[in-house]
């Protein structure tokens, strides 16, 4: 079987860790390696891996987090935070992200026109940049929870949380960074819950 299949088909939305077995320092590195190398649109990279491994932190976020015991139970949370402000047009890092490309100044330019008429047009209209930008941290959750499932580690993608609570418990600079979505990481402990998928014909149409 194909490698990554493997992997998909090992990942579940594991709900009970054993809490006495911790992901070592190699895996999760290579996890964090899989994190940032994950895409962006235009390549902004407006995000930031916030890896809680202090049980103490954990243990203060897990009332916010609809006291799930994956906070406190799993090796590691790595709590993936959105930068909006980062993105704005007007933002000298936007600039610097193109030019990096080392591309002729006037075609550099033209990328941050084309850029700053994409989010006029496309994004803005449609939702915040806040909602934007959170959407490509799920691209680095879904290449963190592959990652895992590659060396046998378990994960549980988190939405049950108060976003504002969490921010203000691990005294984000919420101008900054932005809570959009959480991961916990660690190896599965007893019964799970079963996982169900719809067939691939129900989901996949070829044009």
């Amino acid at each position: 079987m194909n490698t990554v299949i493997e992997a998909l088909n090992f990942r579940h939305a594991c709900k009970k860790f054993d809490p006495d077995k911790k992901v070592g320092p190699e895996d999760l590195d290579t996890i964090l390696r899989a994190a940032c190398l994950s895409p962006t649109s235009f390549g902004m990279e407006a995000w930031k891996f916030l890896v809680l491994a202090s049980e103490k932190i954990r243990e203060k976020i897990r009332p916010a987090c609809w006291d799930q015991a994956q906070v406190t139970d799993a090796s590691h949370v790595i709590v993936i935070l959105a930068r909006p402000s980062l993105v704005e047009p007007d933002n000298a890092y936007v600039l610097d992200n193109f030019q990096r490309r080392g591309l002729p100044e006037e075609a550099t330019l033209a990328y941050v026109d084309r850029y700053k008429w994409y989010l006029q047009t496309e994004v803005n209209p449609r939702m915040s940049t806040y909602a934007w930008t959170a959407k490509q941290c799920y691209i680095g959750l879904a290449n963190i929870m592959t990652a895992a499932a590659s060396l046998g580690i378990d994960t549980c993608p988190m939405e049950g949380f108060e976003k504002e609570k969490v921010e203000a418990i691990l005294e984000l600079d919420t101008g900054e960074f932005q809570v959009a979505v959480l991961v916990a990481l660690g190896y599965r402990a007893g019964e799970q819950t079963p996982r169900r998928r719809h067939s691939r014909e129900r989901l996949v149409e070829i044009l």
